[in-house]
């Protein structure tokens, strides 16, 4: 079965990658925040390793005490899904929400259609973690 027909329950699935690899920032656990993505490298073929997102967690801790995940966190209207033209990909935002609401920070992901149907389910790849402005 197609996994991204039913937009919705795809767009569900998604979220909850995305929050088992937050998960993995908030406790520390870079390997395992790691291991819930499909593709290692940013989509210029940069390396994502356990120092690169400690660096990028480091820069978050600079201006924000943490990363919640509490229920109003993980609400939908903190995740943007914005499909690609070509219809191949889609961008996805998923904001840091930090205690202050300053909520200026995201992890963003591409998700590749053609490979999440071959999965049968989504197949993320990070883009980038850091400041939306």
């Amino acid at each position: 079965a197609d996994v991204t027909r039913d937009s919705k329950a795809f767009t569900a699935a998604i979220r909850n990658r995305l929050f088992v690899f937050l998960r993995g920032l908030v406790i520390g656990d870079y390997e395992a925040a790691l291991a819930n993505l499909n593709a290692l490298t940013d989509p210029e073929g940069q390396p994502w390793t356990v120092e690169r997102l400690d660096a990028a967690v480091e820069a978050y801790h600079a201006a924000h005490d943490r990363i919640c995940l509490e229920p109003e966190a993980r609400n939908a209207r903190h995740t943007y899904v914005v499909p690609a033209e070509d219809k191949k990909t889609w961008r996805v935002q998923q904001m840091l929400v930090d205690p202050e609401g300053d909520n200026d920070w995201v992890a963003e992901f591409v998700v590749d259609l053609a490979e999440s149907r071959g999965l049968g389910e989504p197949f993320l790849r990070l883009a980038r973690i850091g400041s939306l402005v």
